[in-house]
């Protein structure tokens, strides 16, 4: 366990007893079990889940059907699925519940990459690029998360 995820254990306000501690530790993190994920603003309907099998199907059927009209089908699987992972990873990051500091800040570096490409820049320099927008994007996101815990 990392020393952030002790620092939040010993918050005073979490609800923490030895029996959940020697049970976790077959299941998984004392966090994770400690502190719930955060609720959907739309409540208990599962959008989420929802989008992500719509976002899977869209896959399979845009790579089944090949040519023009699969590759439109594929690459709106793709999106669809994103940003339902998206969703989920910012307000769990935000919450505090799970540090999704590196998927959030590979978002902008492949908005950054796909600029590069529709541009007509040369692919060499497609990695560096990602690579430093992403590590611009990740250093004030792990930080906001170490704030909250």
């Amino acid at each position: 366990m990392g020393k952030r995820a002790r620092r939040r254990l010993a918050d005073p306000s979490a609800e923490y007893s030895r029996s959940k501690t020697t049970d976790s530790a077959a299941s998984g993190s004392v966090q994770a079990q400690l502190l719930e994920p955060p609720p959907p603003p739309w409540g208990s309907f599962p959008l989420t889940e929802i989008s992500v099998a719509i976002g899977i199907v869209l896959l399979v059927a845009g790579f089944v059907i090949g040519g023009r009209g699969g590759t439109v089908i594929l690459v709106t699987g793709l999106v669809i699925g994103s940003v339902a992972g998206f969703e989920q990873a910012l307000r769990e990051h935000r919450s505090g519940y799970k540090a999704h500091s590196a998927v959030l800040a590979g978002i902008p570096a492949a908005i950054a990459v796909g600029v590069l490409a529709l541009a007509g820049v040369a692919p060499v320099l497609f990695a560096p690029v990602a690579v430093g927008v992403a590590l611009a994007a990740w250093l004030p996101l792990r930080a906001s998360f170490a704030k909250r815990g």
